[in-house]
């Protein structure tokens, strides 16, 4: 049985329309695949797999903005798992920026974090309680150093979210939308881009607020966010196994005919940069107060 929460509100909709969207992001000459390239047949559904684009789902959203940007330097807080970090990193070398990422303090730098070392950023490490108070910190930074700060998941940041409705309406309209949730910057999105698709995921990583959801129906994991699903819940290709495979059950269990899982990217696409000793070469680890990094 399906758990459903939903609060009927979606929050970008107060922004604009679908076709304002669509006019916000105009003419735009993308440097991603095109859309129903990645589009793949699964039974009687469909999967959609932003795992085989540069950097996943993300980057159809942010390309446009990163481009235009004017500041030379993207600032962004960078979790121990996330795919916004790569799509950054990936754009910004793409379109001549740099990125400063700031990072929750550990022994041991992650492996997505580490593949943006591999993309050459500029990583820095505080100590902290909770992901809201790195942020502070790191729109702080960009404030004082000319930089251009991009808020956690991208979230509300109407061009990001123009860029994905620009995204969704160059494929047909699926019956349902599946997928893992996390900020809600994309289901959102793709509520705005099909409006007669029905909207069902997993949250996969925090609880939801007023507005993040829209019309769509969530449950939320029942697997802790750094821990994978089990081998036999995968799906038959290239996904992140604390992420986008906490849907993936659910979509073959109750998915539709004509339904679309959303596949946002892949472990093994983040990590591809990494190279021996690399890891161990990050120093990571800070005390309680130490703010060097913010110099």
């Amino acid at each position: 049985m399906f758990d459903i929460t939903q609060d009927d509100s979606n929050k970008d909709l107060k922004i604009n329309d679908r076709q304002g969207f669509l006019n916000m992001h105009g003419d735009f000459k993308s440097n991603m695949p095109h859309p129903m390239s990645l589009i793949q047949p699964f039974e009687d559904k469909f999967v959609f797999r932003a795992d085989l684009a540069p950097a996943g789902l993300k980057a159809f959203g942010a390309e446009k903005l990163i481009s235009e940007t004017k500041e030379n330097v993207l600032v962004y807080c960078a979790p121990r798992v996330g795919h916004a970090p790569d799509a950054i990193a990936t754009l910004a070398k793409m379109y001549g920026k740099k990125c400063v990422f700031f990072c929750p303090a550990s022994k041991q730098a992650s492996r997505h974090q580490s593949a943006l070392k591999a993309h050459g950023a500029d990583l820095r490490f505080i100590k902290i309680a909770a992901m809201p108070t790195l942020n502070i910190y790191a729109k702080r930074w960009a404030e004082k150093n000319n930089a251009r700060f991009l808020p956690f998941g991208l979230s509300g940041i109407p061009q990001v979210t123009a860029g994905l409705i620009s995204m969704a309406s160059k494929m047909p309209e699926p019956t349902e939308i599946w997928m893992a949730v996390s900020t809600g910057t994309t289901i959102r999105a793709l509520q705005i881009a099909w409006p007669n698709a029905k909207a069902r995921g997993v949250v996969v990583a925090r609880n939801m607020k007023d507005g993040e959801i829209g019309k769509a129906e969530l449950r939320s994991a029942i697997i802790p966010f750094l821990k994978s699903v089990k081998a036999n819940e995968l799906p038959p290709f290239q996904t992140t196994a604390t992420y986008d495979a906490k849907a993936w059950m659910d979509f073959v269990t109750f998915g539709k005919p004509g339904a679309i899982f959303i596949n946002v990217g892949a472990d093994a696409c983040i990590e591809r940069l990494i190279t021996p000793g690399l890891i161990e070469s990050i120093n990571s680890d800070r005390k309680w107060h130490d703010f060097s990094d913010l110099n």
